[in-house]
């Protein structure tokens, strides 16, 4: 397959616009988790999008399945990381004001930003769509390699 060919598939909603798709959301998603989860992991996760994309325009559809696959794994590796791992907060320095009512603490207002229940549950969210759609894009290829078979086998 080639650019093109990979172009006119995009071009008329096959199965490749799918996969590229996932790739690129999975590329975002990547830039997403970057201070939230070991940064080797995301490095992984945004590398195997870039590979579906290779995969999808050049290379045989088993590639394709186990690229995706691949890709679903570390999507739930994210997940799990960022589910279950807590990083080490940044101190941010305490700051004492004399006030009309007396000592009191301020924190500075360049404080760390610290994520909030919806955040959360909206970046969960988000990653295990993205390997829910990995899945179900694996598993259509390796439907599609079946039929592939069964049609070869039956001339």
């Amino acid at each position: 397959m080639s650019i093109t060919a990979t172009w006119q598939k995009i071009k008329y909603a096959n199965g490749p616009a799918q996969h590229i798709s996932c790739a690129i959301t999975g590329l975002i998603m990547a830039g997403m988790f970057v201070h939230m989860v070991n940064p080797y992991i995301i490095g992984l996760w945004a590398f195997m999008s870039v590979v579906v994309v290779i995969a999808t325009v050049w290379l045989p559809k088993p590639f394709v399945m186990y690229t995706l696959l691949t890709d679903f794994v570390l999507s739930l590796v994210v997940c799990f990381q960022y589910l279950m791992y807590e990083p080490p907060k940044a101190v941010t320095p305490v700051y004492h004001v004399m006030t009309a009512n007396g000592m009191q603490t301020a924190i500075s207002p360049s404080a760390e930003h610290s994520m909030n229940m919806i955040e959360t549950v909206a970046h969960a969210s988000a990653v295990i769509w993205l390997s829910i759609w990995s899945l179900y894009l694996a598993n259509l290829v390796h439907r599609q390699i079946l039929e592939n078979k069964r049609f070869s086998n039956d001339y």
